[in-house]
């Protein structure tokens, strides 16, 4: 099997042997030019030495003719086959080239050029690992990255400064493949989601239909049954006892129209009615909210605040999907505010005015209810708008998808802004017609 290697590794030694390469080539250059030129010398003092000697038929002993040749010439010692041959006094002398001699000179003159070499080849070998360094580094993120992406993390690879064009490349390249993946995700979840609810809608829808029929029999049922007490209470038979039956057919009647809200927030959930868009005044909102919500602001002691900033806000919506926006959200404004326990006021807000600032560069009327409840958990808020969420013990979970399927419906923005000291709705309209300027809901 093949061993693995990584390609810092394996760019590392090829830049290393490169520069090794370079170094010893031009090291080996210069000194065997070096000892070409001293053996050239030597070879010179020879071919002096022999013509001086036969010129003037000269004899010298071989000590003489190895001081007249020369450090890089030696005498050859027994066995040993000279590279040179002298005649001297009809007797013949060898001689060998010194190459001891010749090294150790030729060390000595290109010792600078040796340092020199040496030192290039330590710098060489700093760049190699720095460009190993930062040539693999942008792979290795990318890698990283890849793992993110295949682990479902969306991520993008932020450009460096110093990346050689093909990195760029690679890198822009990357991150439009990642932004396409995320895009692709969320079209996924959100088909996903509307199989799901599809088919809990087909669900819900039926379950409705077999739970509505038993409701109002029984619904009929206890009318008639209240009629009868009430015809014996008259009569002056078991007074005391009918009183009892009336509060106990009061709880009975009281669960059985609960029951029927939960059945008609499921119905209004999978079965919207039709939306009929026409202009509306926000205005008229007011005494619909104080007429709707005292009681229940009562009930739950919530101070119920009702302000108008603008006059005459004219929006295009549906008159009764704003009256169930408006419900949903105050209702569950004020459950929220419940678990309070006296720690501070409970203060239900509604409002009406004019965008504090332009949207998208078009100015759009606004409705906002706000609490002073504990706010919602930064752990959750992502998930409130989840059909059948809830944190509550009772409760379908429904009414903020409802609310957000309906502003969706109306062409409108809706945003959330909470805290530990309360939460905040903002439900953005578009205008029948423009507004002034200086009119609107402060934030």
């Amino acid at each position: 099997m093949f061993r693995r290697v990584s390609l810092e590794a394996l760019m590392k030694w090829i830049f290393l042997l490169l520069a090794l390469s370079m170094v010893v080539l031009m090291l080996g250059a210069r000194l065997h030019q070096s000892y070409s030129d001293k053996l050239v010398s030597a070879g010179r003092s020879a071919e002096r030495l022999k013509r001086l000697m036969k010129d003037y038929d000269l004899s010298y002993s071989p000590e003489v003719m190895a001081q007249e040749l020369g450090p890089y010439w030696r005498g050859t010692s027994a066995g040993e086959v000279p590279s040179l041959t002298i005649d001297s006094g009809g007797k013949e002398y060898g001689f060998s080239a010194n190459t001891q001699r010749i090294y150790v000179d030729m060390v000595e003159e290109e010792r600078y050029l040796i340092l020199v070499g040496m030192l290039g080849l330590i710098i060489a070998v700093e760049l190699a690992v720095f460009l190993s360094y930062m040539l693999t580094r942008p792979l290795r993120r990318l890698t990283w990255m890849c793992r993110e992406v295949a682990g479902g993390v969306s991520v993008r690879i932020p450009q460096t400064l110093f990346s050689p064009y093909e990195f760029h490349e690679l890198v822009e390249s990357f991150n439009n493949m990642s932004s396409q993946l995320e895009r692709w995700r969320e079209v996924q979840r959100q088909v996903s989601r509307m199989d799901r609810l599809a088919a809990l809608g087909e669900m819900i829808s039926g379950l409705s239909h077999e739970i509505r029929n038993p409701l109002a029999s029984m619904r009929i049922q206890t009318d008639l049954l209240r009629d009868e007490i009430d015809r014996l209470a008259a009569g002056g038979e078991g007074q005391q006892d009918a009183e009892e039956a009336r509060e106990q057919i009061a709880v009975l009647g009281s669960e059985m129209d609960r029951l029927n809200n939960i059945v008609m927030q499921l119905l209004s959930f999978v079965r919207p009615r039709p939306t009929v868009i026409t202009p509306v005044k926000l205005d008229d909102l007011l005494p619909w909210s104080g007429a709707m919500l005292g009681s229940q602001a009562q009930k739950y002691n919530v101070r119920l605040v009702l302000q108008s900033a603008a006059q005459d806000v004219a929006v295009m919506a549906d008159s009764e999907l704003l009256r169930q926006l408006v419900m949903n959200l105050a209702l569950n404004a004020m459950q929220s505010m419940s678990p309070l326990n006296g720690e501070r006021e409970m203060v239900l807000t509604v409002a009406i005015g004019y965008a504090p600032a332009p949207r998208g560069g078009e100015k759009m009327g606004m409705i906002m209810v706000s609490d002073t409840g504990p706010g919602i958990s930064p752990d959750i808020e992502h998930r409130i708008f989840d059909p059948f969420f809830t944190t509550k013990k009772e409760g379908t979970g429904l009414g903020l998808s409802i609310v957000q399927r309906i502003v969706e419906g109306l062409g409108g923005e809706l945003s959330l802004e909470s805290s530990p000291n309360g939460t905040t709705f903002k439900i953005y309209l578009k205008l029948q017609h423009g507004g002034r300027d200086d009119e609107h809901l402060d934030s």
